[in-house]
């Protein structure tokens, strides 16, 4: 079970595309789930097609926010149940042995006093049915105080209130491999701010299933969110970059000198 989740905070940007094309070459995973896309369903299809993965489904931005996507390999056996703005749900059935579970990308509300609304989607979700259940993606909520560095403290209930939620829906959280965080504001100082808000979860009967898969949390340098790779195997070693050679004739341009002290 190799699957990878990420905020990508829009693939309008082609270095966006690529950093997503270089994580799906080198992890190949067989089932790609994204949000806050930022394109519209003709980009995403063919962002597609160049990294390679044989379907798709696309939940457009809205103006200039938002946009999920679910993507899989042609191995996979998927069929989609239900989708909207903040979640796409899915059967995925094992080829091997026929055993069916349920595979939901989730994005919840980025406005606080929406929230709620994205609490009781994860409820009615759990209502529809009763297979082994994986989770995964941004949720912008924390579930504790330990979730966080920098910054006020949030807010006992909103954390409170996420908590009753993945409790109801009989969720335990994966945990991870890498970094404690997973989003940063990207601001210096005392205003920068760390928070876990991407994160996977799934039910005891699918644990019991998928018992050896594991959450890891990639640093990319594209979006202020780390990338989730939830697999059963090691991160496969990336290829040693080529090695950066200095060309002496750089210094007879007249900007060099600037650009090596802005860097």
């Amino acid at each position: 079970m190799n699957s990878l989740g990420w905020n990508c905070r829009g693939l309008g940007n082609p270095w966006s595309v690529r950093a997503l094309h270089d994580l799906v070459r080198y992890l190949d995973p067989k089932i790609v789930f994204l949000s806050e896309t930022k394109v519209r369903q003709r980009r995403m299809e063919r962002i597609k097609e160049r990294i390679g993965l044989a379907n798709g489904l696309f939940v457009p931005c809205q103006g200039r926010s938002g946009g999920l996507a679910l993507l899989w390999s042609r191995e996979i056996n998927l069929e989609i149940q239900s989708y909207g703005s903040y979640h796409i749900d899915a059967v995925v059935t094992e080829e091997s042995s026929n055993f069916k579970w349920r595979l939901t990308g989730f994005y919840g509300h980025p406005q606080t006093h929406m929230r709620q609304k994205s609490w009781d989607l994860l409820a009615y979700l759990k209502s529809q049915s009763q297979l082994p259940w994986f989770c995964y993606g941004d949720f912008n909520e924390i579930l504790s105080m330990e979730e966080k560095s920098g910054g006020v403290a949030r807010c006992q209930s909103q954390m409170d209130k996420f908590r009753g939620v993945v409790n109801l829906c009989g969720f335990k959280d994966l945990g991870y491999l890498g970094t404690d965080f997973t989003w940063c504001n990207m601001q210096s100082g005392d205003n920068r701010m760390y928070l876990r808000l991407d994160r996977a979860f799934a039910t005891s009967d699918w644990i019991d299933k998928f018992g050896e898969v594991r959450v890891n949390h990639l640093v990319d340098s594209t979006s202020d969110h780390c990338v989730m790779f939830v697999a059963d195997s090691r991160i496969p070693k990336q290829p040693r970059a080529r090695r950066f050679h200095f060309e002496a004739m750089w210094t007879k341009n007249e900007a060099c000198t600037d650009i090596i002290e802005s860097a």
